[in-house]
């Protein structure tokens, strides 16, 4: 199946979502489900959490479907979707919780430090820890190295100051390195 194939098949299924098609809306969900839960576990604390995410935000790609003009590729629009929906709900449960950071990481100590980290390690072994991570550190970490948002943007998205989600960011990625084993985190 060809790039023009696949767009087409992808907006037959749209088409079928607009119409409340229910068979077209599983479809929908089967093809990217398993790619968004990845992203939903990257901000969530548990799997748990992270289904309710997903669930969420398929609730939000179904209603908002009229709103995707084609203008970048499907999978990028239900991405953003997806983003957006763990930034809701981040906002939403920040409320409830005060949530403290570690204060124990020395702040010059962060400057420096290797961006690759992701890189070398499990996948895996990188979603566990993200998830044991902090929520702010990990939101922050996720927006920021994952996502490609600028820290301004970060700290827009957040209601919070560029230059505080560049410390929360360089914090967040001490914690993953010392979470990791890095002796050197």
């Amino acid at each position: 199946m060809n790039v023009t194939d696949r767009e087409s098949d992808i907006q037959t299924l749209v088409n079928g979502c607009l119409k409340n098609d229910r068979l077209s809306q599983r479809q929908l969900y089967d093809r990217y489900a398993s790619q968004m839960f990845v992203l939903c576990r990257r901000y969530a604390n548990s799997d748990e959490e992270a289904e309710d995410m997903l669930m969420e935000g398929f609730m939000q790609v179904f209603k908002s479907l009229k709103t995707f003009k084609g203008d970048s590729s499907f999978s990028t629009w239900i991405h953003s979707v997806m983003v957006n929906t763990a930034i809701s709900h981040y906002r939403s449960i920040r409320k409830f919780r005060n949530e403290q950071l570690p204060n124990e990481l020395d702040d010059e100590s962060l400057l420096g430090v290797d961006e690759t980290i992701t890189t070398a390690m499990d996948a895996r072994i990188v979603i566990d820890a993200l998830q044991r991570m902090p929520e702010t550190y990990r939101t922050v970490f996720n927006l920021h190295a994952l996502e490609g948002y600028t820290f301004a943007k970060v700290g827009e998205v957040l209601g919070k100051k560029e230059d505080s989600m560049r410390v929360v960011f360089l914090r967040a990625r001490k914690w993953l390195r010392r979470e990791l084993g890095d002796e050197n985190g």
